[in-house]
């Protein structure tokens, strides 16, 4: 969202400083197609990368080296930090890419000042296309020289060496409490000789000197992207069609309908500007934005699209062939990828349960379970029969429900507030020819019902057992935007063989043993794991920062050693 900034201002409102910057901890900075790339964000102010509070929302991007994104997520950012993943297809080319991360408010700098860190992507089923920057091949291993360590901050294991399959007791300590309230990532991940970037440690990264970026909010015209400071930021405009009508101080709803709903309501400015501040998480994709306003059909909404950022000066090494001595390799991440793939469902993560939250209204409604009366099929009989405090009223071509307010005569004209599973409908047309044996509850309110600047007369809401309705209605005053949904937080899978008959005949490929994006230390926080079925050296990979803004980078390998070799 870009807003124009008024520039008669007192000189202490002359600038602005965006101190705010991103890290992302990676699970690897090379992938070959069919893995998952893991990551974890965090939002720190740049000049002393304490946590910076200001962004609720972050963003992370894949850029090609044709400048172009491939993949784009919104991350909720909660305490400051936030979690993601991206399963890499075979649509994508091998080839150098970009992990971008920023904040909104972050775009108000260059882009050279976003967080980059390079990736590598080798996909095996494109024969001609099996590249990696030249540059990196060089290094002929994934293993950094890079030395981690913090005396602060320790990794203790039960041992050094390990068989297949054999659990490693693994715990993440300090003696010095200013650590332990800290954000940290754990990764426990295969080492082999594929060419790889090396990892930006956090360490590494708090080691550049960064000043906060300035605004001068003098300058004409100036353009500033706004900070999604209480949430996500939904924008738009309305414009007149006969470029006469008003365009200031109008309605204009937002529903985010399901289970768990938002309804808000804002006023456009002078310009018809509006913007809705969703302080909630809601993952839901079906949206819909529409002027509330007897004049509707008189006018236009636009939603505006997300800032456009232009990458058009990011640099890539050229990428060659990919050496044949990575042969080996390479195949034995294929071929582990594919298995893992194919024993997904044995070893699925799970989405962490979004927490259900009381609509905005439910301490001041009266409710009918409809099945706790004689169910009637029409709204007409419904409310006639059961829901007595409802009417209805036929206004031209559109129907309007009431909320009878015994203590008023006669009854004020205005409609009620109707939503059905959050969807607010300004005409209820949609619910004369709908099924009410569809309908688990309605819900109202009686006497005058505020939301936001707007004020209807009551409150009605119809709740669908599959929360699932669609209205018909359409026009240039309503719009069922695409906008980018936040990616639900995930619980990520841990294989245990706690007894030893569990999972025997399911094979385990699986370079990648852990990943925890949210370590407690000092506290039980499932830091302990079990090896797979492959053999090799593995890196244990602790990152994160203290709440003092302390950076901390820890890395240990441990060896699994074939069980049968031995």
């Amino acid at each position: 969202m870009f807003v124009l900034i008024n520039t008669q201002l007192s000189r202490a409102q002359q600038t602005i400083a965006v101190d705010e910057t991103v890290f992302i901890h990676t699970n690897a900075t090379t992938l070959v197609s069919g893995e998952t790339l893991l990551y974890k964000i965090y939002c720190l102010k740049a000049t002393d990368k304490t946590q910076s509070n200001i962004s609720k929302v972050a963003y992370v991007e894949l850029v090609d080296d044709s400048k172009k994104s491939v993949f784009k997520t919104k991350i909720s950012l909660e305490n400051a930090s936030g979690q993601g993943d991206y399963f890499i297809p075979t649509t994508l080319k091998s080839g150098s890419y970009k992990l971008i991360g920023y904040t909104n408010w972050m775009l108000n700098k260059p882009v050279s000042e976003l967080f980059q860190l390079n990736i590598n992507i080798v996909n095996p089923y494109k024969v001609d296309e099996k590249t990696v920057a030249s540059n990196i091949l060089a290094n002929g291993s994934n293993i950094s020289n890079e030395n981690l360590t913090n005396e602060n901050v320790l990794i203790k294991l039960n041992k050094k060496t390990f068989t297949n399959r054999e659990f490693v007791d693994l715990k993440i300590q300090s003696a010095n409490k200013n650590f332990e309230n800290g954000t940290y990532s754990l990764s426990v991940r295969k080492l082999d000789n594929i060419p790889a970037q090396n990892k930006i440690s956090a360490v590494k990264f708090a080691s550049n000197v960064s000043y906060p970026f300035v605004l001068d909010l003098q300058k004409q015209d100036q353009k500033i992207i706004l900070p999604e400071l209480r949430g996500e930021i939904i924008s738009g405009k309305i414009t007149a069609k006969n470029n006469n009508d008003k365009v200031d101080n109008l309605s204009v709803g937002l529903s985010i309908p399901g289970k768990s709903f938002a309804f808000e309501v804002v006023k456009t400015d002078a310009k018809g500007n509006f913007i809705f501040n969703v302080n909630k998480t809601f993952y839901t994709s079906n949206i819909v934005i529409q002027i509330i306003d007897e004049k509707a059909n008189n006018y236009d909404l636009v939603i505006n699209n997300a800032p456009e950022i232009d990458y058009s000066q990011l640099s890539f090494e050229k990428d060659s062939k990919l050496s044949y001595t990575f042969k080996e390799s390479l195949l034995e991440r294929s071929i582990s990828s594919q298995v893992e793939n194919a024993y997904f469902h044995k070893k699925v993560d799970n989405i962490e349960k979004a927490p259900t939250s009381e609509p905005f209204y439910y301490s001041t409604v009266k409710e009918y379970i409809l099945d706790d009366y004689t169910r009637f099929k029409t709204l007409k009989e419904t409310i006639t029969e059961v829901a007595v405090e409802i009417f209805s009223k036929q206004k031209d071509d559109k129907l309007f429900l009431h909320v009878n307010d015994p203590s008023i005569f006669p009854q004020l004209p205005e409609p009620a507030l109707v939503l059905v599973d959050g969807l607010y409908l300004e005409n209820q047309n949609d619910l004369l020819n709908y099924n009410m044996k569809n309908v688990y509850k309605i819900e109202l309110t009686v006497g005058r019902y505020y939301v936001g600047a707007k004020s209807f007369n009551g409150l009605i809401s119809f709740t669908t057992f599959d929360r699932d309705f669609k209205s018909t209605q359409t026009g240039s005053w309503i719009s069922k935007p695409t906008v980018l949904r936040p990616q639900p937080k995930k619980i990520y899978n841990k294989v245990k063989y706690e007894n030893a008959a569990d999972n025997e005949r399911i094979p385990d490929f699986r370079n990648q043993l852990l990943w925890n994006p949210d370590v407690q230390l000092n506290k039980d926080s499932e830091t302990s794991f079990y090896t797979s079925d492959l053999s090799g050296t593995f890196e244990i990979r602790l990152e994160g920062f203290t709440k003092t803004g302390i950076p901390v980078s820890i890395k240990e390998n441990i060896e699994v050693q074939n069980a049968v070799s031995n």
